[in-house]
């Protein structure tokens, strides 16, 4: 009885993150036309490529935002002075907006990204906004980890570990694995992912606007099909081709959101 609630809420989270997943089914783009109410072929492999970059950007970015939280995590406690250096870098980064964190970095490839192909300009494009998105959600992160890592050590186990000999460094890395980092590891992962999708469609949104109606970003994105489809809320338009993207998003929003409840419950269990 005591798994059921943790099995409702991965049951929620996985049907509600489905469009990620049917974004990489083998599925007919002309099946959607009976979705949208329209034979808009081009949009429906926009809508299936949009969602399938979404998710290859939300992987690889949480794979290198984890990555390198846990580490810095780690020697921020390990180290008084390397963990100051690291909130004087972070709280510069934080003064920033994370929209213009995005912008300062593709301005120095714009050039490059005009100049080469598609897939050369897509997979660069993709680099990039990892990069950027990385940035941003590594402050948060990064005292996501630290915080709880710091008062296991110094509030319960430094005596305890330090009488039998152990190094700072190892009693660290026995923490790191404990169940309560573990939980909050699994809340700050959530979070990223939560703080990546935000920018991901806000930025294709604000890109697509420069771009106008017609235009076609280097950046694909959910929020680039919604801002690119968003005279079709006005008369003699298909809102299905606005809200079909959007309920998406929503759904998988409502999984992060799941998933960072579901890790701050682990932490404090």
């Amino acid at each position: 009885m005591k798994n059921q609630p943790s099995f409702a809420r991965w049951l929620a989270i996985a049907i509600l993150i489905a469009p990620l997943a049917l974004s990489w089914a083998p599925i007919d783009p002309s099946s959607i036309y009976a979705l949208i109410g329209a034979r808009e072929l081009a949009y429906s492999r926009g809508l299936l490529a949009s969602f399938r970059e979404l998710s290859v950007t939300l992987g690889a970015t949480l794979v290198v935002a984890m990555s390198l939280s846990v580490a810095l995590a780690y020697f921020s406690v390990l180290s008084l002075k390397f963990g100051r250096a690291v909130k004087s870098a972070f709280s510069m980064v934080e003064s920033i907006p994370s929209i213009l964190v995005a912008l300062f970095f593709y301005a120095p490839v714009s050039g490059y990204l005009a100049r080469h192909g598609s897939e050369a300009s897509a997979l660069a494009s993709l680099a990039v906004f990892i990069g950027a998105a990385t940035i941003t959600a590594l402050p948060e992160a990064v005292r996501g980890i630290a915080i709880p890592l710091t008062d296991l050590y110094y509030r319960k186990y430094s005596v305890s570990f330090r009488s039998y000999g152990f190094t700072k460094g190892r009693i660290l890395a026995i923490l790191t694995g404990s169940r309560a980092i573990r939980g909050s590891i699994a809340r700050v992962a959530a979070t990223v992912l939560m703080k990546t999708l935000v920018l991901d469609c806000s930025f294709g949104f604000v890109i697509q606007l420069g771009f106008g109606s017609y235009g076609t970003p280097a950046h694909l994105s959910p929020g680039a099909l919604i801002a690119a489809n968003r005279d079709a809320l006005f008369e003699g338009g298909n809102p299905a081709l606005f809200w079909l993207p959007s309920i998406a998003l929503v759904a998988i929003t409502g999984a992060f959101m799941l998933a960072i409840r579901g890790g701050r419950a682990k932490e404090i269990a």
